[in-house]
């Protein structure tokens, strides 16, 4: 069986969609890769390429990545909704098919390391490929921003796993790792009140405190200055134990006991064919759920 690897990085750009199209471009000329999906968002000013392939492939086209969102993105110039701590901020491999969860690991240190030692970049490991426990979250490892690390030593808790202890001057610093399947999944509300979206956000964290949040899921509320609304943006971690239907629902319900609707969800990204929900894109609002974003049919 051919090994397949998803790749799925975060770049601290979208707004100019020149640069997002030069990154992808850099992608798919790299490696022998398959570019699955790419967005991006001006709210978030961030963007998500979602490309597959075998590993060494993925290697490449992961640095290659790297190397193009360094010489476009400066980070010092950066403004957005979205917690972020570098120019290419994070890079997951996700094991597809016919790879094991430690080769996926050893592929994960490999690039961090090419990053790391080639480009002068700060890389920290997260998730499967953390080195240390309190590494593992992603949140975390980028609680702190890209203003906060500029003006501090990378020494200590901040002490990157590969590269020079010092931030990079305009690409700031970056986490790679390999993980599982990851759903991102936004529900825009029918209001301009960002702190409806930043309570249903806290309610769907607080799980381990109250016992009505969503186990396997991350949120925050992020105010959509371009559309005029508030957002729950979220990361689904367990999309074998949640829906986007789970998800949705949820936020449906709480907006609703707060007297706001719901105008539509997006799905960022790609999407397995397992984790799909059994409800259609019309139930969830979703323009963006199409089989184009199903992994499953590229392989």
């Amino acid at each position: 069986m051919e090994k397949v690897v998803q790749c799925t990085p975060n770049f601290s750009e979208g707004r100019r969609t020149d640069v997002v199209e030069s990154i992808v471009r850099a992608i798919s000329g790299a490696g022998d890769v398959k570019v699955v999906d790419y967005s991006w968002d001006t709210d978030h000013n961030r963007s998500v390429v979602t490309f597959i392939g075998n590993p060494e492939s993925i290697r490449k086209s992961a640095f290659a990545a790297a190397e193009s969102a360094l010489e476009l993105i400066d980070m010092n110039q950066h403004t957005g909704g979205h917690p972020r701590v570098g120019a290419i901020d994070v890079v997951p491999v996700t094991p597809v098919q016919g790879i094991s969860r430690e080769e996926a690991v050893d592929l994960s240190h490999t690039i961090g390391r090419e990053i790391a030692e080639r480009l002068s970049l700060p890389v920290y490991f997260y998730e499967w490929s953390a080195y240390s426990r309190h590494r593992r979250n992603l949140a975390v490892i980028r609680r702190e921003q890209f203003e906060l690390l500029k003006t501090e030593k990378l020494i200590g808790e901040r002490t990157p796993d590969a590269g020079p202890h010092a931030i990079h001057p305009t690409g700031g610093v970056c986490v790679v790792g390999a993980r599982g399947p990851l759903v991102a999944y936004n529900v825009n509300l029918a209001t301009s009140d960002i702190r409806i979206a930043q309570s249903i956000a806290a309610k769907i964290r607080n799980v381990r405190d109250s016992g009505e949040g969503m186990h396997g899921v991350k949120a925050i509320g992020v105010w959509l200055e371009s559309r005029g609304v508030a957002q729950v943006s979220t990361n689904i971690t367990d999309p074998t134990a949640v829906t986007l239907s789970d998800v949705f629902e949820f936020v449906a319900r709480e907006a609703d006991s707060a007297g706001v609707a719901v105008l539509e969800s997006e799905l960022i990204g790609a999407i397995r064919s397992e984790n799909l929900p059994q409800c259609t894109a019309n139930d969830l609002k979703c323009p963006t759920l199409t089989h184009l974003r199903v992994i499953d049919n590229y392989l």
